[in-house]
C-alpha cells in the first residue's frame, strides 16, 4: 500500500521544499544530493553539505576527487581521492590544488611564476617550487618556449628530478648558448661546445676560441690566437689563460689599431696609445666583440 506520507514529502522536495515530512530524507531525494552531496539539512530546513560522507557519496568524488567537505562544498584535499576519479584516469588530472583534481605537468602556480620564467620551476611541491614536464621548463603551457625560458636560453628542456636539465642536442642546437656560444651539444645535462662547433663558429676566426675548455669554447693554442682577426686588427695575438691578448708591445705594433689609431704598446693585454692608461684602451669599432659568436645548426622540431 502506498505510503502517503513519503508521497507527500517528495512532493514537497520536488517543489523546493521540505517543511512538514523528515528534512533529511527530503534531502537525500534531490538530485543534488547525488550530483553535488548536498544530503544534509541545515536548522532552516535547507539542503547542504554537512559531512565528508556527504561529499564522498556524490558524483562530484567519483567523478572529479571532490571527497571531503569544504567552505560548504566539496573539494579535492588529497592526491588519493584524486588518484581514484575519473578525472584521473581520463585526463591525468591525479594531484589534489587548491580544492581541484590538477595535472601538475600543466600546471603553473602563481607563487611560482618568476621561477617558472627563469628556470622552469613552476610548481609548488613539499614547499618548494620546482620542474615537473617539458612544458614548465619551457616556461609556458604554450606549445613554444618563452624566450627568457631556460629551454630557449640554455637547452635544458627536460625535467629531471625537479629541475630543467639538457637531454637533447636537437634543444641545444635551437638554444641562444648554440648560437652565441657554440655551445651546441649535450654533455652531462647541459648544452657543451665540442671542438667542431667551435671551430665553425665566428669566435675562431674572429677571437681564435677554436679549442674547448671546460665545455666552452676557448683559445687552446698559439696558433689559435695568431690566426684570429682580432691578433692582425687589435694585436690581440698572445695566448693567455683561454684568450687572446695583447701581451707585447711587438703584438700591438704589427696590428692595425697600432697603423692607425697609433695604440701601440701593450697594456692590461690590450693597445694603447701614448700616455694613455688601461681604461683608455677601448676596442677599435672595426673589430668584432670578442664573444660574439653567429652559429646555425639544422633546426629540429622538437614543440
Amino acid at each position: 500500500m502506498m505510503d502517503l506520507g513519503k508521497s507527500w514529502c517528495r512532493l514537497l522536495v520536488l517543489a523546493g521544499l521540505v517543511y512538514g515530512c523528515d528534512q533529511t530524507d527530503a534531502c537525500k531525494s534531490v538530485p543534488e544530493c547525488k550530483k553535488l552531496g548536498k544530503c544534509s539539512a541545515d536548522k532552516n530546513g535547507a539542503c547542504v553539505i554537512g559531512s565528508n560522507q556527504d561529499c564522498a557519496a556524490s558524483e562530484a568524488c567519483k567523478l572529479h576527487g571532490k571527497c571531503a567537505v569544504k567552505a560548504g562544498a566539496c573539494s579535492a584535499e588529497t592526491d588519493n581521492d584524486c588518484k581514484t576519479s575519473t578525472d584521473c584516469q581520463s585526463a591525468s588530472m591525479c594531484s589534489a590544488s587548491q580544492g581541484n583534481c590538477v595535472d601538475l605537468a600543466k600546471t603553473i602556480h602563481a607563487e611560482c611564476t618568476q621561477t617558472c620564467l627563469t628556470e622552469g620551476l613552476c610548481v609548488k611541491k613539499d614547499g618548494q617550487c620546482v620542474a615537473l614536464s617539458r612544458l614548465h621548463c619551457a616556461g609556458t603551457l604554450e606549445g613554444k618556449p618563452e624566450v627568457e625560458s631556460v629551454c630557449s636560453k640554455l637547452g635544458t628542456c627536460a625535467a629531471e628530478g625537479g629541475r630543467c636539465i639538457a637531454t637533447l642536442t636537437e634543444d641545444c642546437a635551437k638554444a641562444t648558448v648554440c648560437k652565441k656560444e657554440a655551445r651546441c651539444t649535450v654533455a652531462d645535462g647541459i648544452c657543451s661546445a665540442t671542438e667542431a662547433d667551435c671551430k665553425v663558429a665566428s669566435a675562431c676566426s674572429s677571437d681564435g676560441k677554436c679549442g674547448v675548455k671546460e665545455g666552452k669554447c676557448a683559445a687552446v693554442s698559439a696558433a689559435n690566437c695568431k690566426g684570429s682577426s682580432r691578433c692582425k686588427l687589435e694585436g690581440a695575438c698572445t695566448l693567455r689563460d683561454g684568450a687572446c691578448v695583447a701581451a707585447s708591445d711587438g703584438d700591438c705594433r704589427a696590428s692595425n689599431v697600432c697603423a692607425k689609431a697609433k695604440r701601440c704598446s701593450a697594456q692590461g693585454g690590450t693597445c694603447v696609445g701614448a700616455g694613455r692608461g688601461a681604461g683608455a684602451a677601448a676596442r677599435g669599432s672595426d673589430a668584432p666583440a670578442p664573444d660574439s659568436y653567429t652559429f646555425s645548426k639544422p633546426k629540429v622540431g622538437i614543440f
